[in-house]
């Protein structure tokens, strides 16, 4: 850890009794003892700390006066839960009766982290284990220039190093940990390797100019039958969604591959999710996935984008994603590629009429609106920063969909936003119904006015691509 705000002995162990002052924390681990989860934070930015399982909130703590917060949890079962606080979040690893205690500083969260209390020893092991995984997929990127045999070389010798350390702790352990521990663990050290190699085809083609298809060995792929891409208790955890996301990708595309003149490559995307992913949930959000990716690609023919629509309609079983994609689906046949930006008004700060055709005239033009979810707000304003310093030459216009008035200004000032490129539309303006919606959507406008694409998402991989050819 880059951090450490502990000394040994003293801090550690006062923090530890104020803690079981605030609590009243049984660290007796009798027969009815319940779980309790509590911490310090420094530089809070917000009031509450938010205790969670996958994407349900359990419950909520609000910071008092000293920044302190705690959890009295009955009936808790071993298990992966999340923590969260403003815009971040972090797992934890809980047993029944554990007393885990934790300190952080959120101007660096994840380094600063550090638990304390019955249970922290894993969930430090676990701390240090995804930081080293984060600077792993930093450091990893020279391998993928290399041969076959020189990557899978690396990613090998990756594994033994984590698997020693992982050995190294165990030996330590006064009790051997259960099952889900040590599947959580395996999972944080096999995972992020194997997505690499699912990876380094593309990657490695990329970065060396090859063209053709690379030719792997036969059991290049073995790993593949260590992956348990139906395991619901792994689904929110690291580098698993990547690698599921990835793997699937890539079954879709080997088959496209056979025959691209006549398949769509969505609707055999979605062909594979259907055979592969046997959870709803995560079926119907991976079905989604792919009609909101086709919706963003400009250059699928509409009749295509009928077809996948179809596809999509006849197999997902969930009504509200149904209804968020007839939503985007309308959305996007009022803004079509090629065709003038419609007449957009809006308000600025001084509650004054603004129309933003006007305003962007002549000019290169990204129309963002910003989203709902404070973690995606933070990952809009973080890559705002980035492109507008890339693009000087591009104007970046935020919209607000749903705040009021002052919590619009407080939200430009909190995030140090320009108040010249920030506007606001109400809910009762006639326009309203082709903008509504939570997500970070985007539409791209060239210095011409007219709509290079009327429905891609600001996180979208392709916006940079997009915004290179804008004019």
């Amino acid at each position: 850890m880059k951090k450490n705000y502990f000394t040994p002995g003293i801090i550690t162990f006062s923090f530890i009794l104020s803690m079981l002052v605030l609590t009243g924390c049984d660290y007796s681990g009798g027969k009815d003892a319940v779980t309790f989860f509590g911490g310090k934070i420094k530089n809070p930015k917000d009031d509450y700390v938010y205790f969670s399982k996958g994407m349900e909130v359990l419950d909520s703590a609000k910071l008092d006066v000293n920044n302190k917060f705690s959890f009295k949890l009955d009936s808790l079962e071993l298990g992966l839960y999340t923590f969260k606080h403003g815009a971040e979040f972090q797992y934890l690893y809980l047993e029944p009766q554990d007393s885990l205690l934790l300190y952080l500083n959120t101007w660096d969260f994840d380094e600063s982290l550090i638990f304390s209390g019955k249970g922290s020893a894993k969930n430090n092991y676990l701390i240090n284990l995804w930081l080293q995984q984060e600077r792993t997929e930093k450091e990893f990127k020279t391998n993928f220039k290399l041969d076959e045999d020189g990557f899978s070389k690396a990613v090998d010798e990756g594994i033994k190093k984590q698997l020693d350390k992982y050995n190294q702790f165990l030996e330590n352990q006064e009790e051997k940990p259960s099952p889900f521990f040590d599947k959580l663990v395996k999972a944080g050290i096999y995972y992020p390797f194997y997505y690499f190699k699912e990876m380094y085809p593309r990657r490695h083609q990329r970065l060396m100019g090859i063209n053709e298809k690379m030719e792997l060995s036969e059991d290049y792929y073995s790993y593949r039958d260590q992956i348990d891409i139906n395991d619901k208790s792994l689904l929110d955890f690291g580098f698993t969604p990547l690698l599921i996301n990835t793997y699937l990708y890539n079954l879709a595309h080997e088959q496209y591959m056979k025959d691209p003149d006549q398949q769509i490559f969505e609707i055999t995307y979605m062909n594979t999710v259907i055979d592969k992913i046997q959870i709803e949930s995560f079926k119907n959000s991976l079905l989604a996935k792919a009609v909101w990716s086709s919706l963003s690609d400009k250059y699928v023919s509409d009749e295509n984008t009928q077809k996948i629509n179809e596809f999509f309609f006849a197999n997902c079983s969930d009504e509200k994603y149904k209804v968020e994609l007839k939503k985007s689906i309308a959305q996007k046949e009022k803004i079509k590629c090629g065709e003038a930006m419609p007449k957009l008004t809006a308000y600025n700060l001084d509650n004054s009429e603004v129309e933003i055709n006007e305003l962007i005239k002549n000019s290169g033009t990204v129309i963002y609106f910003w989203p709902e979810d404070i973690t995606h707000v933070e990952l809009l304003t973080n890559k705002l920063k980035y492109l507008e310093k890339k693009h000087p030459d591009i104007v970046f216009i935020g919209i607000e969909r749903s705040k009021s008035p002052e919590e619009w200004r407080k939200f430009i000032k909190s995030h140090k936003l320009s108040q010249n490129s920030q506007f606001r539309i109400t809910k009762n303006s006639d326009i309203y119904s082709w903008y509504e919606g939570d997500m970070a959507r985007t539409i791209l406008v060239n210095s011409q006015g007219r709509v290079e694409n009327g429905f891609l998402f600001f996180n979208d991989s392709k916006l940079d691509y997009y915004l290179k050819t804008i004019n």
